[in-house]
């Protein structure tokens, strides 16, 4: 019996574990993968073509290609001959699932985002969106959620029937956290300077909605208090010059390093003693996971997949978002505990390479290929 054959269609050019764990635990005598990117070619398709499979790399972000972009993956769906169509993010959702439904092939959807199109302040705005969100779901033979909060918008606030949602987490395994050894930390510490202070690190996107500026608010009067932090944010984005600015009128811009994207991410939250996610919307976010996996302490807003990740608090702290005096406190509260604060995030570890297991989450993904083709 062949293979089935399933076409990813995203928008990707950094290195994606979720993919990576996907193709290797997914059995080749059972499933043959392939995959459209709409990002040029980079991290992504060589860890893809260092698998032996098939990758093609559009470089069409803008949306003034979108007919030479429909074009190319209509070609490619020619070409291809999928037997299912798996379909991530917005922009590439919209043309892999519509060119899939023309061509009469069966599709799945991840659904990476959670609440975010929800809390849209402009109406129009908004209902353009969930007008496109309810032709993905419609449209989509079976839709996956990596968290709890995925599964509830889609469930209870989109009126998908829950028979057609499945909850998957996204896969892990403990090698690339292993690979960050005691003396790679220690010489991380030294190149960064993290020593003498309590070092906390964000590792996120600049940008508005990943609540940075709570985050200041929250750390400032504990630093005016007397506290010797240091805060490292990892990640680029539009917004540094705001934060700048804001940090600056709080007098704490000297306790805060502005290191920029980094492919050294891992070490730098290994070296950290506290992680800290003041994030207002993730679907099921990496950076936690990651945190999680080298033990290291969390505060983290409770957003969508946030409590997934920690069990509801049990590893990690979890404060309301947008809620400066909360962080503030559970902060305090994680210095104060640091010993036991680790100690959970030893324990948290153990319990994501249950729940995020990459050959158990790469079995469940197999299941559904199969349920789908079967209908």
């Amino acid at each position: 019996m062949k293979p089935h054959k399933v076409l990813h269609i995203l928008d990707v050019d950094k290195e994606a574990f979720y993919f990576n764990n996907l193709c290797d635990f997914t059995p080749r005598s059972e499933v043959e993968f392939s995959f459209i990117t709409l990002a040029p070619a980079g991290e992504f398709t060589k860890s893809i073509e260092k698998r032996g499979l098939r990758v093609y790399a559009l470089d069409a972000r803008s949306k003034t290609q979108l007919l030479s972009t429909v074009t190319k993956i209509w070609h490619i769906l020619k070409i291809e001959k999928p037997d299912i169509v798996h379909a991530h993010l917005f922009y590439p959702s919209v043309l892999g699932l519509a060119l899939a439904r023309l061509r009469k092939i069966r599709t799945v959807l991840t659904r990476h985002h959670s609440d975010a199109l929800h809390l849209l302040p402009n109406k129009i705005k908004r209902s353009f969106y969930l007008t496109i969100e309810n032709f993905h779901n419609h449209n989509a033979d079976h839709i996956v959620a990596p968290s709890r909060m995925v599964k509830k918008c889609l469930v209870e606030w989109e009126n998908v029937p829950e028979e057609k949602v499945s909850l998957i987490p996204y896969g892990q395994t403990s090698e690339r956290f292993e690979a960050v050894t005691d003396d790679i930390i220690r010489r991380k510490k030294i190149e960064l300077g993290m020593s003498g202070h309590i070092s906390l690190v964000c590792v996120s996107r600049l940008f508005d909605r990943k609540g940075h500026k709570y985050l200041f608010d929250a750390v400032a009067p504990l630093i005016k208090n007397g506290l010797n932090a240091k805060l490292y944010l990892v990640g680029e984005g539009e917004y540094r010059k705001k934060l700048e600015y804001i940090a600056s009128n709080l007098g704490i811009l000297q306790n805060i390093e502005f290191l920029g994207w980094r492919e050294d991410a891992l070490a730098i939250m290994a070296a950290a003693d506290i992680v800290v996610h003041p994030s207002l919307e993730d679907a099921l976010s990496q950076s936690l996971i990651e945190s999680l996996m080298l033990q290291r302490p969390i505060i983290a807003t409770d957003i969508s997949g946030a409590a997934d990740t920690l069990d509801g608090g049990k590893y990690g702290q979890l404060v309301p978002p947008a809620d400066s005096n909360s962080f503030r406190i559970a902060l305090k509260e994680v210095i104060e505990n640091l010993d036991a604060a680790q100690e959970k995030a030893k324990l948290g570890r153990e319990y994501l390479l249950e729940y995020m297991d990459a050959k158990h989450v790469a079995a469940k993904y197999l299941n559904i290929y199969k349920k789908v083709l079967a209908n």
